[in-house]
């Protein structure tokens, strides 16, 4: 994968910004809950790094993933930790689930749609930003360590390379609450998003 130019990295960071406030909204909006999102690295990484993170390989997370088609293709990944996916389903439906292994599947369908919204928002922004289609997928659930969840985003990357660019935002709260969003284009449409960027009026 060819290294973005750092005016490249820099606009993405900025469009990346304007997502994760539009996610944070539609965060709220659902659940009432006082999140904050924002991002943290724009950057390209090897695949090995991307469940670091999220806590590690080991990391126990809530995934909900959604595939991104359009002109440019890519994955999309809200990460929760346990707790904060029981937080969040309570939030849906009150009073929520014990613990993940007794979510009913009103609760898992409640949690997926949420990642949906949530993913849609950014997607939307982004798209309007770069004036280019995101055309978001199926939404799906998961519940496993970080690196099993991670795997299934990069096998079909793993065509193209073994590094990725990663779009990262961490959701934090007062509540304790926490979560990750990431953002990984597909590589091959990186000339795409690179020519988007270059097309940008200056800021």
């Amino acid at each position: 994968m060819e290294p973005f130019a750092q005016a490249d990295l820099q606009s993405l960071r900025r469009i990346s910004d304007e997502g994760a406030r539009a996610a944070q909204q539609a965060l709220r909006q659902m659940t009432s809950l006082p999140v904050e999102l924002q991002v943290r690295t724009v950057r390209t990484i090897a695949f090995a790094e991307v469940p670091g993170l999220l806590g590690g390989d080991e990391a126990q997370v809530v995934g909900l993933h959604l595939k991104v088609y359009g002109d440019l293709r890519a994955n999309i990944l809200l990460a929760l930790p346990p707790p904060t996916a029981l937080r969040m389903a309570a939030a849906l439906f009150p009073p929520g689930p014990e613990s993940l292994e007794k979510m009913e599947e009103i609760e898992i369908s409640g949690l997926t749609e949420l990642g949906n919204v949530v993913a849609c928002a950014y997607l939307n922004a982004l798209s309007h930003a770069l004036g280019k289609s995101l055309i978001p997928g199926v939404p799906a659930f998961a519940n496993d360590m970080a690196g099993a969840v991670v795997d299934v985003l990069l096998i079909e990357m793993g065509q193209h390379g073994d590094t990725a660019l990663v779009l990262h935002s961490e959701m934090t709260s007062g509540a304790e609450l926490s979560g990750h969003l990431l953002l990984m284009p597909d590589p091959a449409s990186l000339p795409g998003v690179v020519a988007a960027l270059r097309a940008l009026p200056p800021s």
